[in-house]
């Protein structure tokens, strides 16, 4: 997926921050970053809106810190990162919204992280860790998804159905279910809703990126062909909920991802628009997680969450180059 033009707001960033690291390093490369989408919004369902509540304190569980570059790259320097976190809480206040944050650059081994720790509701997001644990559930039972689990995991995944979406978290063993796979995957800031609305699950970016490494590598509890078979079902969903994560790919770049975007009665009917997974190509390999509620619609959530996964990209390149 290519990257278009940034927005204006993104633009007059990156010249501050090329500014400042021109004293640190002599050459720099600055992507270009991206618009939001411009595709009205699938219709939210109901009851998810009527269900999702912002209830309970954050978890503080640990984000992955920097390690040793791995391949010759530098990670972001402390006054890259503290330029980064004025500009986002900036960005905050101007859009009024809270989102929380976490990269991986794979490449380097930097990472990045804002409110990383912070919950939020996952909304349709959640339908990436309902079927990695209806994976894992079905490894357990020592068998391969049914035919018809398949045809309902490429439904809610690639076109994001809610109806399939309910089936397959009973499937898993509902709650109950849900807190076992959390637990395999190491998703400690991970809590499902006390009356079973997988919408209103609450997470936070830094579990999200856990959650992406297990299904990027070889660390988590699912077999390689049940992490190629989500994969695949992550690099092809519908084109008009390709956005958010895809805002930092390259022309030849891999895309893997599932968004989530609601609004939530609960908060004024304001929305919340998420977006995790990766992005690996020639020149860059991210594991991504935005979460974010607040936003005044859904297309500034996506403007929003476009805005930062562009930003803090094209920030880890610099720095890499």
């Amino acid at each position: 997926m290519p990257r278009r033009d940034p927005p204006a707001a993104t633009r007059a960033w990156s010249v501050v921050v090329t500014t400042a690291v021109l004293l640190l390093v002599l050459t720099l490369v600055l992507p270009g970053a991206t618009s939001a989408a411009q595709s009205a919004p699938p219709s939210a369902d109901p009851s998810l809106v009527r269900a999702l509540l912002s209830t309970g304190d954050p978890l503080l569980v640990p984000f992955a810190p920097d390690t040793a570059p791995a391949g010759g790259g530098r990670t972001l320097t402390l006054d890259q990162r503290r330029e980064l976190t004025a500009w986002m809480d900036a960005l905050g206040e101007e859009r009024g919204a809270d989102f929380g944050l976490a990269v991986q650059d794979l490449r380097t081994g930097a990472t990045f992280s804002h409110n990383a720790h912070r919950q939020f509701p996952m909304a349709s997001v959640a339908k990436l860790t309902i079927l990695a644990m209806l994976l894992l559930h079905a490894q357990e039972e020592g068998r391969d998804l049914t035919e018809q689990e398949r045809a309902q995991a490429e439904v809610m995944i690639r076109y994001s159905d809610n109806e399939v979406t309910d089936g397959l978290y009973s499937r898993i063993g509902f709650t109950d279910g849900f807190v076992h796979g959390a637990r395999a995957f190491g998703l400690t800031g991970t809590d499902p809703h006390p009356r079973g609305v997988w919408g209103a699950t609450m997470t936070t970016a830094a579990d999200q990126v856990r959650l992406l490494r297990a299904l990027y590598s070889e660390e988590g509890p699912l077999s390689e062909s049940d992490r190629l078979y989500l994969r695949g079902l992550m690099e092809s969903v519908a084109a008009e909920q390709a956005w958010g994560v895809s805002a930092c790919a390259g022309p030849h770049d891999t895309v893997g991802l599932k968004n989530g975007w609601t609004p939530r009665e609960s908060n004024r009917g304001l929305w919340n628009v998420n977006s995790v997974g990766y992005v690996a190509g020639p020149d860059r390999e991210y594991l991504i997680a935005v979460l974010s509620d607040g936003n005044g619609g859904y297309t500034s959530g996506v403007e929003l969450v476009e805005e930062l996964v562009s930003t803090v990209t094209d920030a880890l390149e610099e720095s890499a180059s």
